[in-house]
């Protein structure tokens, strides 16, 4: 223990000029006769020569020839003669070179041979000394983790407060502890939000990095809750088919003070808009073709919403118009059952696909068509077969109900049928009389029962035949009157015919007829005189003229077309001037004033389209400078993701906008900015400058001299 003290002041002592993190040369290393305080076998014997040449002088190996030495001198002489050394100066000379050289070499290997370094792990730390403790401890700390660094201040702060290299410890302590704040601030800025807060919380409490950790976990969790806002309302607005919304939220990501959400979750928020783009297309389109009907537009509806994968925030909403279009699909197949077209019904259900969660509607839906086609047959035994084949549904079957009431309109109309066949039986001889008791009889069927359509048809028939014969007398009078011109008796005589009679519609028909030509002798002078007012240019006093022509007359139609002509002609007139004012302030470059007066044109008006179409293309050229500028905003930052983000903001400008050109112009002008900061970036730092000039757009001016310079860059680091 001793050993141990002595060595650990001597240690302590030339620490203070020796750097941090090299063993001092006076520490023998571990497992040496220093270590553990012992001296060696010649300590104490400063005059002992140390080599092994210089020992052997004084302690001859030979323990006769030294008596021999010390005996009288005759046998000193005979010794001398035994050992007789050669006189030649060529053997001394080659003797004093092989034995310099073997000086210089033992020399330079004592020179060159490195101190063994302590083995940190299997040292016992109880008895280990200052300069060890921090010689290790600086050796953990080097490999930058949490745990090492950790350890490295466990290792120092167990020594004394009042040691001699307490400041020097302190000092590296606090490096320590901010290496452990910053490798948290490395894992925020990767996205692990919970390892950085777990990490910043093992910053040991006597540290002034410790004070630190609580704002910076604020300070994280703000921005990783804002990023998520930002993040969620955009997935919200994506939800709304909102893609612009969407778009211009995700922005707000770039500059959020995380690396993680400036980039890779920003990159994810653009695939899924350009995704979402994509599946709404699809769900646009398979709309359309379902709102055309028809089976094969349905058909093909359906493969279009199955193509959007789950993944996609707009699948709950293809699964809604799939169980939408089968429904459609079994819509028509009820239709085309209605038509009596059996096999196309069929056919229909066939097709409609098992993610509509149709199958049990199908299922019954077909063993009904089965009923119904041999209902069609109309006879009592056809109608009693339907009814036992509608009797196979069970009352857990979705269309039990349906299948009921199919049940009990057969019944009823079983016994229809022996009701209306004893009706037309009695029509049959075709007197007034035969018809009124053929009538009285098909009544006997109420209103409700399935046959009771069937039996109005034929009673209205045999009422037909009579009224016919009542009434044709009159018909025949005023065809005679109007041959003769006297259209007034002629219409006077048709209108004996009351309405709901058989001959009704004919006899009203040629009453509209009789009295168009009354009414054209009167008003063609009054159109006539309307007409010669307007190619004078009084446009004006001929639509007064035209309107005295009053509606639902002869000429009222042909009157009220002259006057929408010449209507057309005054307001298309009225309305020029404001167009062209409009056009005329686009052209300066004043849009918001140009749409504000073409907007003077009204609906219903002659140029109200036209202007329409200008003020759309005005309105498009006015967003496309709004975009511009929000591009030259984000440009403005001049940082690479911000340089993207300009670029892809320029690219949703309309090609129909005059700023496109000056986008396109702008958007090569980025590209080299970012090509531009990868290159000041290479000089050193050759894997930023790649990252960075791996943004640059492929469809920018400076994508291929960007790829260039990525692949030189590739070949220098050796990646």
């Amino acid at each position: 223990m001793t050993g141990n003290h002595d060595t650990s002041d001597r240690l302590s002592k030339s620490k203070r000029t020796q750097p941090m993190g090299v063993p001092p040369h006076s520490a023998a290393p571990p497992g040496s006769s220093f270590s553990t305080g012992q001296m060696p076998r010649d300590a104490g014997l400063p005059n002992q020569p140390s080599s092994p040449a210089a020992s052997s002088l004084f302690n001859p190996p030979d323990g006769g020839a030294r008596l021999a030495m010390s005996g009288p001198p005759k046998r000193k002489r005979a010794i001398l003669r035994r050992f007789k050394f050669p006189r030649s100066w060529q053997f001394w000379g080659i003797t004093l070179v092989i034995a310099f050289s073997g000086l210089g070499i033992l020399s330079a290997t004592a020179l060159f041979r490195l101190p063994s370094l302590p083995n940190c792990p299997a040292i016992f730390w109880p008895t280990a000394s200052a300069s060890l403790r921090m010689y290790c401890a600086q050796t953990a700390a080097e490999k930058r983790t949490v745990r090492d660094l950790l350890r490295a201040i466990s290792l120092v702060n167990a020594l004394p407060q009042d040691h001699p290299l307490r400041p020097e410890i302190n000092r590296n302590i606090e490096l320590w502890a901010k290496e452990i704040l910053q490798l948290g601030e490395e894992s925020f800025q990767a996205g692990d939000l919970d390892k950085a807060i777990e990490t910043a919380r093992k910053i040991p409490a006597n540290t002034a990095a410790h004070g630190l950790v609580e704002d910076k976990i604020a300070s994280w969790e703000t921005i990783w809750k804002k990023a998520e806002d930002i993040y969620r309302q955009a997935e919200d607005a994506l939800k709304n088919q909102d893609l612009r919304q969407a778009f211009r939220i995700a922005t707000k990501l770039l500059g959020i003070g995380n690396h993680y959400w400036e980039d890779t979750k920003y990159r994810e928020l653009n695939d899924l808009i350009v995704e979402t783009r994509q599946d709404g297309n699809k769900l646009d389109k398979a709309k359309g073709l379902a709102d055309q009907g028809g089976l094969s537009n349905l058909v093909a509806a359906i493969k279009l919403a199955e193509e959007i994968q789950p993944k996609s925030h707009l699948y709950g909403k293809s699964q809604e118009y799939i169980a939408r279009f089968g429904r459609d699909m079994l819509a028509l197949a009820e239709a085309a059952l209605d038509r009596r077209d059996y096999n196309q019904a069929l056919k229909i259900t066939g097709q409609i696909p098992d993610k509509a969660n149709l199958k049990e509607e199908v299922r019954d839906f077909n063993l009904i068509a089965e009923a119904q086609s041999q209902a069609w047959g109309g006879a009592i035994p056809d109608l009693e077969a339907a009814i036992v084949a509608a009797q196979r549904i069970k009352s857990d079957r979705p269309l039990y109900g349906k299948a009921q009431q199919l049940i009990g309109q057969w019944q009823l109309e079983i016994q229809d049928v022996t009701v209306l066949d004893r009706a037309k039986q009695m029509a049959q001889p075709g007197t007034t009389a035969d018809l009124n008791a053929a009538i009285a009889e098909a009544q006997r069927i109420p209103f409700g029962n399935p046959r009771r359509e069937e039996a109005e048809k034929e009673i209205g028939q045999w009422q037909s035949q009579i009224e016919t014969s009542e009434d044709q007398p009159y018909l025949d009078r005023a065809e005679q009157y109007a041959n003769a011109g006297n259209f007034q008796a002629a219409i006077n005589e048709a209108n004996q015919i009351r309405p709901g009679r058989s001959l009704y519609d004919k006899a009203s028909r040629r009453v509209d007829d009789w009295t168009a030509q009354i009414q054209r002798a009167q008003d063609q002078p009054q159109l006539d005189q309307a007409r010669q007012l307007a190619n004078s240019g009084d446009l004006a006093a001929a639509i007064v003229a035209a309107r005295q022509i009053g509606s639902g007359r002869a000429l009222s139609s042909e009157a009220q077309s002259e006057i929408d002509r010449w209507s057309s002609q005054m307001e298309r007139s009225q309305d020029q001037p404001y167009l062209d004012q409009a056009r005329q302030l686009a052209r300066q470059g004043d849009l918001g004033q140009a749409i504000s007066v073409a907007q003077q044109i009204t609906a219903g008006r002659p140029l109200y389209e036209e202007a329409q179409a200008e003020i759309q293309q005005w309105r498009s050229q006015y967003q496309g400078q709004d975009q511009l500028q929000q591009a030259y905003k984000a440009a403005s930052m001049q940082t690479p993701a911000m340089l993207v983000a300009a670029i892809e903001i320029a690219e949703q400008i309309p090609s129909s906008s005059a700023t496109r050109s000056e986008a396109e112009r702008m958007i090569d002008q980025w590209s080299y900015q970012i090509l531009q900061l990868a290159e000041s970036q290479a000089s050193f730092n050759l894997s930023e400058a790649i990252a960075i000039a791996e943004r640059v757009p492929s469809n920018t001016a400076a994508y291929a001299a960007a790829q260039r310079n990525i692949q030189n860059w590739r070949q220098l680091s050796g990646r």
